[in-house]
């Protein structure tokens, strides 16, 4: 007689990965983030609502499908889901980069976000920038006969 230790599965296949992950993909598109404009014409001051796009998250994923972020990671290193993890975040990764560069996400964010930082280690003279200088002696030499 065999027992299931723990909750069962949320998500149970790898066609159900990629069936919920493509649903957030659908709804990320679907609902972009209402931004309300002030302008002002005459003295008369008016409130619009304008859609602006919604980026895609690893956060966003998770939440939608109704489990933590480790959960998702998990899922992504696992061998029957790995190829569909990796489809979805090129999927996400480039919405968000073609909205970073179109102006309407925020390139910083999506660059930390997404991971193309490039980053750099700057050092000066072998040591990190920030260490505090070693002491030089500026004292003249003496003056000895």
């Amino acid at each position: 007689m065999s027992r299931e230790v723990g909750k069962p599965r949320l998500i149970e296949s790898p066609d159900d990965f990629k069936e919920m992950a493509l649903d957030y993909i659908n709804w990320v598109k679907d609902n972009p983030i209402e931004k309300t404009i002030t302008a002002s014409f005459q003295g008369v001051i008016s409130y619009d609502k304008v859609p602006h796009m919604r980026g895609m998250t690893q956060f966003g994923l998770a939440a939608h499908m109704g489990i933590g972020l480790s959960t998702l990671k998990d899922y992504g290193q696992r061998s029957e889901y790995s190829a569909i993890y990796g489809e979805i975040d090129a999927i996400m990764k480039a919405w968000n980069l073609d909205g970073a560069l179109s102006g309407d996400l925020n390139h910083a964010l999506v660059a930390r976000i997404d991971g193309h930082a490039d980053k750099q280690d700057i050092t000066s003279d072998g040591k990190a920038i920030g260490d505090k200088p070693s002491v030089i002696n500026l004292v003249a030499p003496s003056m000895e006969k």
